[in-house]
């Protein structure tokens, strides 16, 4: 079977000075041969990039020729009231790595391995995700090439990454796979497999000094799940991950722009 392909982009890749350029955003996305461009930030809203807002996008991608929609569905934020949430030591268990510092936090706070947060392995099953990852299917049963859009410039740091697109391979791989829109080292635009981000984030993770001496502790990845050794170090990074990016419970339903 021949694989169709999903892109996935950050607007802040199209940065120039204090403006987004849409164009060539909107140009970018033609080259690649999409035909329509999804925003999958639970808030479409940007106060620092008012240009990519939903309204605005909406009249660029009519006046571009890719058509625009949101689909928060997917989107990084969720109530506390959803299923989604676990105790951080429950998510990692190597008990050492707690407290994790603010400054690798979204929300900047401290996390304690009591706090609960965010768990991308529960969110990536949630029924109101879970729904728009089917209305994605039924986009290319009608056709459609798709772009993801978010505001992070890297993947890696985003949940288009880390959420969607890893629940869309686990889902969808066996005939539709993922490629992020990336700058290269000389400034201009390429795209990279979900693999190929692993491995990114396989290489940060194991050069922290605090947790590439866990990895080497006899039979440490034991505890993590996967049929092979890369599989459980996989999962183990994901895990290691989901503590940097994943958000507090209490603090979950601010209203600010941060997906």
């Amino acid at each position: 079977m021949n694989k169709k392909y999903i892109y996935t982009v950050g607007y802040t890749l199209f940065q120039k000075g204090n403006i987004i350029d849409v164009n060539q955003m909107f140009d970018t996305l033609a080259l690649y041969g999409i035909n329509f461009l999804v925003d999958v930030r639970s808030v479409p809203f940007s106060k620092q990039y008012p240009q990519c807002n939903a309204d605005n996008m909406k009249v660029a991608g009519k006046k571009l020729g890719i058509p625009y929609m949101n689909m928060p569905e997917i989107g990084a934020k969720a109530s506390s009231q959803q299923d989604v949430f676990s105790k951080a030591s429950d998510i990692f268990f190597e008990q050492e790595v707690f407290p994790i510092v603010k400054s690798y936090r979204p929300e900047k706070t401290e996390l304690l391995g009591s706090d609960e947060i965010v768990d991308f392995r529960k969110f990536r099953h949630d029924e109101h995700f879970v729904s728009g990852l089917k209305r994605i299917e039924d986009a290319y049963d009608k056709n459609y090439t798709l772009c993801l859009m978010c505001s992070e410039k890297k993947p890696m740091d985003c949940h288009r990454y880390f959420l969607v697109s890893k629940a869309l391979e686990q889902r969808y791989g066996d005939w539709l796979e993922v490629r992020h829109i990336v700058e290269k080292p000389d400034g201009g635009i390429c795209f990279i497999s979900n693999s190929d981000l692993d491995k990114q984030l396989e290489t940060f993770v194991c050069e922290k000094k605090k947790v590439l001496n866990m990895i080497f502790k006899e039979e440490i990845l034991d505890n993590y799940f996967g049929k092979t050794a890369q599989e459980k170090l996989n999962d183990f990074c994901d895990r290691y991950w989901n503590l940097l990016h994943g958000w507090k419970r209490f603090n979950y339903n601010n209203t600010e722009n941060y997906d």
